[in-house]
Formats: structure tokens, C-alpha cells, sequence
């Protein structure tokens, strides 16, 4: 039985903010991205629920994604749920609540079997503690008619008046567990504190490499926590990172005095650079031309640093050598972005080089590529992510070893398109051959 239908208790969440978001319109994105489609606004004051109605609409966010809002109040109750014979799932949520953007998808996914009237939710945390989620309940249409006055009555609103009041009807109540890490109830500023500080860690991404989880995003979320209240968007946040990489090519290019800058910009390009993509997924304005821009500015980048640090040698140190050995590793860059370009259109892996990371370093498991060179791959493909290969070249730059740096780019970008035309070749025809074998055999 899917869930398609949300009844959301105003109790003061859409006037509280949570990284430039209101719980309230947070709640609304959140369970649509799990399936929600429509949405029952309920107050005691109607006048009230089509201000915040108005209010929602104007949002871009909400109207992109074509969200559905109506209307329902406790005395109405009986006219507006009982025009429907569909005995259909209603996500019962207040508005005051901070979750984990997982819960409500896996709640969702959870919920097919179920046949009881009313189902509460407990909060499985990765310790095995459970609590239960008092704001949050899925009730069927036909109890909506029973039960939705009791959660208006006379000595407040809320779902504890209805756990209370079905606590002796175990007959039509059914527990079930989510594994998420939160479900927090916001009153006051230190719950909205709390709820800011579990909410930042969701943007942390599981692709992260070590010094990007250990360094990096320890930095950007402190960053993005500030941006968000400035109302800062993902788009400027990728804009000017990219003009933070830009200015320190064109200081790593000059060379001389202006290159420990250039290196120090280069590796603060790559900190701040998370910031945009946790952004967007703190904020749901996660689009593709987002992910093309950010993707497309760090290959730019990436390319312009490593292009310009030879001339920046040339001019510190006056030997041509370093010119012949810029264009060797420019040549060798542009082959490998080329052979990326073609094998993510073949493949549909994903233009971001992190992608084709993981897949070298899973291709270890696989029986076709168990040769020396493809076991040395996997072990260092950690050395291409963007944070590993800054704070590198940050680090040797700053302790005098520029020119080593440049030699160890040239002939490890050589080396890594060499054998990414050999991944790739041996990969096409690998898919080729399977495609080739008959199914169910």
C-alpha cells in the first residue's frame, strides 16, 4: 500500500528556520522526495492554513516539483475524508519536527505490508536504541475520522493526545521500527541548535576519502552552516569557488614569491568546493546543471593548476625544461578527460572523477582485471580525488619541492591515462561479451 498522502499538524513550524529552511516547508521537501504527493494542511484557524498555504506556493522549490496542498480542519473532518471509499495510508506528521532526510523514504519503503488502523514509528538509531517518534504517525483514512478531533482537543493539539487515548486499543495499533539517526521535536532555540548540528552531518556524503572527512568537510559544513543563513544558493557558492581555482592558476602561473599563494588558494578551492553540493542537499536544489557546473569547473581547474605550474617554474627558475614538461602533462591530462568523456557516454558511470575512483578501486574484486598494474590501480586511486591531490601539492609546494611536484604530476597524469585506455578498452569489451551471453544460463 503506498503512501501518497500527508496530514500535517500546524504547531508553529513554519515559522521556525533550520538552515534557510522552515520545519515546515524542510518536512514538505523531505517527504516528497519519499513519495508524498499531497498534502493536507491542518489548523484550528483556516485563515491561518491558507496564509502558510500562499506562503508555500511561492517557494520555487514547491512549485517545480508541482506539490499538491489542501485543506482540512477539525470540524470538517467528516466531509473531507469521508468523500473517498480508498481506505489509503495518511502520513501523520507535526511541523515542528527535524528528521533525518532517510527516515521518511524508509519509512515509506517499510509500510507495504501493513494492515493496522494506526502505525507508530520508533526511531532505530545505529546503537539498536529505539524512541519513539511522537510527531509522526500513519493513520488509515477511515480512523482519520475517529481520531483527529481527539488530536484537537480541548487541552492542546498533537499526536500525544492520540497515543494516549489508543493506548487501551492495541487491536488497532502497530509499532514499526526505522533505522535513522534522528527524529528531533524543536521548541526552542537549544532544540533548534541540536537539530541544526544532526541536520549539518547529513551533508557529508559516503564517497567522501579520508582527508575530505577528516579535514575538508569539517571546514565546508562549518562554512555552509553560515551560507545557508545568508541565503547563499549552490550556484554562487559554485561560482566563486571557481574563481578562487582561477586565482590561484593565475598566481601559480606567475610563479616567483606569488606561488605559495597560488598553492594555498588551490588547496582552499578544494575545501570550499563541498560547499555547493552540501548545499544543495541541505536546501533540495539538487540539479543536474548544478552537478555539470561543479563537475565541469573542478576538471577546469584541475587542468588550468597543473597547466600553469609550469610556467610559474619557467618563470622562478628560467629553464625551458619546465615549459616541455608543462606540455607533456597537459597532453596526458586532455587524454584522460577525453577517454572519461567517452567511457561515462558509453557507460553512464558519471563525468566526476570520484566515480571512476570507486569503480577502479572496487575493480580489484573482479576476476578480469587481477593483474599487478590493476591491483597497484585500485590500491592507489585515492590519489586522483580532488582533496588527496590539493592538500598534496599544497603541502610539497609549501615545503620547497614545486619542482617535484611537477614531475610527479607529468608522469602520474602519463600513467594514469595509459592505463585508463586500458581499463576502459578491457571494460567495453567485457559489457560487449556479457551482452553476448544467453540469460538464464
Amino acid at each position: 500500500m503506498a503512501v501518497t498522502k500527508a496530514l500535517v499538524l500546524l504547531n508553529g513550524g513554519s515559522s521556525r528556520k533550520l538552515l534557510g529552511l522552515t520545519l515546515l516547508k524542510r518536512i514538505i521537501l523531505n517527504a516528497h522526495q519519499a513519495g508524498i504527493e499531497e498534502f493536507w494542511l491542518c489548523h484550528k484557524n483556516a485563515s491561518w492554513t491558507q496564509k502558510t498555504i500562499l506562503v508555500l506556493s511561492s517557494d520555487r522549490r514547491i512549485l517545480d516539483r508541482e506539490i499538491r496542498f489542501k485543506t482540512v480542519s477539525p470540524e470538517d473532518a467528516g466531509q473531507r475524508f469521508g468523500q473517498s471509499a480508498e481506505d489509503e495510508y495518511f502520513l501523520i506528521i507535526e511541523d515542528d519536527f527535524a528528521l533525518d532526510p532517510e527516515l521518511l523514504p524508509c519509512l515509506v519503503n517499510e509500510v507495504n505490508q501493513e494492515t493496522k488502523e494506526i502505525v507508530l514509528i520508533e526511531n532505530l538509531q545505529g546503537d539498536a536504541r529505539s524512541k519513539l517518534c511522537s510527531g509522526m504517525a500513519l493513520i488509515k483514512r477511515s480512523a482519520l475520522l475517529d481520531f483527529l478531533p481527539v488530536m484537537f482537543g480541548s487541552t492542546g493539539s498533537g499526536l500525544d493526545l492520540l497515543i494516549k487515548s489508543i493506548q487501551e486499543k492495541p487491536e488497532r495499533l502497530r509499532t514499526l521500527r526505522v533505522q535513522s539517526r534522528f527524529c528531533l521535536k524543536v521548541q526552542d532555540k537549544k532544540g533548534l541548535k541540536r537539530a541544526e548540528k544532526l541536520l549539518l552531518q547529513t551533508g557529508r556524503k559516503p564517497t567522501d576519502g579520508f582527508i575530505a572527512r577528516v579535514i575538508n568537510r569539517r571546514i565546508s559544513l562549518f562554512l555552509t552552516r553560515y551560507l545557508l543563513k545568508l541565503n547563499i544558493t549552490p550556484i554562487m557558492m559554485s561560482i566563486f569557488t571557481f574563481a578562487v581555482g582561477l586565482l590561484s592558476v593565475f598566481f601559480i602561473g606567475y610563479g616567483k614569491e606569488l606561488m605559495l599563494s597560488g598553492a594555498l588558494l588551490f588547496e582552499l578551492a578544494s575545501i570550499i568546493d563541498g560547499c555547493d553540493g552540501e548545499n544543495a542537499r541541505l536546501t533540495y536544489r539538487v540539479t543536474k546543471s548544478g552537478g555539470a557546473l561543479d563537475v565541469t569547473a573542478d576538471a577546469v581547474t584541475f587542468v588550468s593548476f597543473f597547466a600553469a605550474l609550469p610556467v610559474g617554474l619557467y618563470r622562478t627558475t628560467g629553464s625551458r625544461l619546465w615549459l616541455y614538461l608543462g606540455i607533456f602533462a597537459f597532453a596526458s591530462m586532455l587524454a584522460f578527460y577525453f577517454q572519461l568523456i567517452n567511457y561515462s557516454r558509453k557507460t553512464g558511470i558519471g563525468r566526476n572523477i570520484v566515480a571512476v575512483v570507486k569503480e577502479v578501486e572496487a575493480s580489484i574484486k573482479d576476476p578480469d582485471f587481477q593483474s599487478w598494474f590493476d591491483r597497484l590501480a585500485s590500491k592507489i586511486a585515492f590519489v586522483y580525488r580532488r582533496d588527496f591531490f590539493a592538500t598534496a601539492a599544497f603541502v610539497l609546494i609549501a615545503l620547497g619541492l614545486a619542482r617535484w611536484t611537477m614531475v610527479v604530476v607529468a608522469f602520474g597524469a602519463f600513467l594514469e591515462a595509459a592505463y585508463f585506455a586500458s581499463y576502459s578498452r578491457r571494460q567495453f569489451k567485457k559489457r560487449a561479451s556479457d551482452k553476448l551471453q544467453p540469460t538464464g544460463a
